[in-house]
């Protein structure tokens, strides 16, 4: 009886990745912050900052917990 296709043995494939050209990227990627937060609403980038910022806190407390 020969094995099934499921229990064979096999060494993984690579996944073959090609190179980008910088140059076919658009100049501005992503858009400068001032022109990007002009276009959005204030209490959003308001609200927005706001979770940031408690999201850098919490994960500061995180590491400083982590290195003693």
């Amino acid at each position: 009886m020969t094995g099934s296709r499921l229990h064979e043995t096999h060494l993984p494939r690579r996944t073959i990745v090609q190179p980008v050209q910088l140059s076919l990227l658009p100049g501005q990627v992503p858009a400068p912050l001032p022109e990007l937060i002009g276009q959005l609403p204030g209490s959003q980038v308001e609200t927005a900052t706001t979770l940031l910022a408690g999201l850098i806190a919490k994960a500061t407390v995180a590491a400083g917990a982590g290195d003693e």
